[in-house]
């Protein structure tokens, strides 16, 4: 019977995952503007063409310290064609992945000078208060894990 009912709840689990939306009010406006600065200071970098490299002290041992600016630069070659510079950034939501990978996930519905295409800016922030990645994408409405292509 326990092996059953253990399988059961696997099944369930496995069938659909949610994911936990922080109340944006809840989280404090210093951890905002840490995110919100880093977030416009790596995509910023895309206008001036100058990365600054990252330090262990701000993301810690993962792969964002290994970031280069050819890396970054490439990746801003791909905006510039299809969005220009980077304006702003817009706050949507905010994951609670601590469960599963010690972060927070912010959302931010970027502002380009052309926004044909709508794009997200994701930046993890772990739970020591260090980066664990950032990426843009295409914005979707509904949350989807991002998933390495």
């Amino acid at each position: 019977m326990r092996a059953v009912s253990f399988c059961l709840l696997l099944l369930l689990v496995s069938c659909k995952t949610t994911y936990r939306r922080t109340d944006i009010s809840s989280i404090s406006e210093k951890e905002k503007a840490k995110v919100y600065d880093f977030g416009m200071r790596v995509m910023g970098s895309c206008k001036t063409r100058q990365f600054v490299p990252l330090s262990e002290k701000e993301v810690g041992k993962n792969g964002l310290v290994a970031l280069t600016s050819d890396k970054v630069l490439s990746a801003c070659d791909v905006l510039d064609k299809t969005n220009g510079n980077l304006i702003d950034m817009k706050l949507i939501e905010v994951i609670d992945d601590t469960s599963t990978s010690n972060s927070k996930i912010f959302r931010y519905k970027a502002n380009f000078e052309r926004n044909e295409i709508v794009r997200e800016i994701r930046i993890w922030l772990g739970t020591d208060g260090k980066f664990q990645g950032i990426i843009c994408e295409t914005w979707q409405n509904k949350y989807e894990p991002y998933r390495k292509k």
